[in-house]
């Protein structure tokens, strides 16, 4: 079984090394709704989420069903593999508790599956939640997802994600106090603006003017930086957290950032995205797992940037950058 030789603690060798197989994440749709969704928190949702939650990937019917399919479209006859459940769409942990514990119980019983990560969001862990957590942490191999995205609070209220990051915070600890692995998303490239609007109401840059504010107020907005990225990084270091998922802000067909990209044009290269993702995995601390370092969004729907479209580009471009500098991943991490 060959371990891959990246500069980086990637998620396919953590799974050889931990389970001696290829372990393949087989993505589930569970029916789930979300609080941003609902009426409950918002009706629009967060910026970069896509109308299907993030799970382009997934597909209706049973679980068993589904299990099956991804399965088939996955594996390869005669390699050594087992499976992970992944419920990768919307929130997880919201709605009825019985709902969730059935589609757990039936996804463990496939076989094959050997653990099981569940994507939610931090201010949906009850303490019935929390009590199922802590119990099936026992008896599986268990990550739990959490969409950070940034810990800058004025990307937070851009993005229109509906809790602060003290919230977040309090949110994360509970599950490590469990002893549960937790893995968190960052995004490279959103907005935020420190007029403290929503998204969905903030003015394009051109239209930024001091008469419109209120007395003494300041414009302020910008895209985010090297240095909120690396305050992300350095946050995840100090929660000693098990992953982390990287993406890099796609924007697509229909989705809500799409008029203010039409306003405000994307202008990251794939290069200086690249630069970005070995500036944060030099300072990560080398245990934390690499599970993506791109998004995966449908190519027919990204328009914004078109380089988004060819994630192998971005990963062979990153491999080629960090060997050729001859950086890896917690070479300027300190403890």
């Amino acid at each position: 079984m060959e371990i891959n030789k990246k500069r980086y603690n990637d998620l396919d060798s953590y799974f050889k090394r931990k389970f001696k197989k290829k372990i393949l994440k087989l993505p589930l749709d569970g029916g789930f709704t979300c609080p941003n969704r609902d009426g409950t928190l918002s009706s629009k949702g967060c910026i970069y989420c896509s109308e299907e939650g993030s799970g382009e990937w997934t597909q209706k019917g049973s679980i068993t069903d589904q299990l099956a399919y991804q399965k088939n479209i996955l594996s390869k006859p005669g390699r050594k593999e087992a499976y992970m459940a992944y419920l990768q769409n919307f929130t997880a942990t919201y709605g009825p508790i019985d709902k969730l514990k059935r589609i757990v119980k039936e996804a463990l019983a496939f076989e094959g599956i050997e653990g099981i990560f569940i994507a939610t969001r931090a201010d949906c862990l009850s303490d019935e939640v929390l009590d199922f957590l802590a119990d099936l942490n026992k008896k599986t191999f268990l990550v739990v997802e959490l969409g950070m995205q940034s810990v800058n609070e004025k990307t937070i209220s851009f993005i229109n994600r509906g809790y602060t990051h003290k919230e977040f915070d309090q949110g994360l600890l509970k599950l490590k106090k469990l002893g549960i692995k937790v893995l968190v998303h960052i995004i490279i490239g959103l907005p935020w603006t420190g007029l403290g609007l929503p998204w969905m109401t903030c003015p394009a840059r051109e239209d930024f003017g001091q008469a419109s504010l209120p007395r003494g107020h300041h414009v302020d907005y910008g895209i985010e930086d090297l240095g909120d990225y690396l305050n992300d990084i350095a946050y995840i270091n100090q929660r000693s957290l098990w992953g982390i998922k990287i993406h890099n802000l796609y924007v697509e067909e229909g989705s809500s950032l799409l008029p203010y990209f039409k306003k405000n044009p994307y202008t990251m290269t794939k290069d200086a995205y690249v630069e970005i993702l070995g500036h944060m995995l030099r300072h990560l601390d080398p245990k934390v797992v690499i599970n993506r370092l791109s998004g995966d969004g449908r190519k027919d729907k990204i328009i914004y940037p078109t380089w988004a479209k060819n994630k192998a580009a971005i990963l062979s471009s990153l491999d080629k950058y960090l060997k050729e500098n001859n950086y890896k991943q917690g070479d300027l991490w300190k403890s």
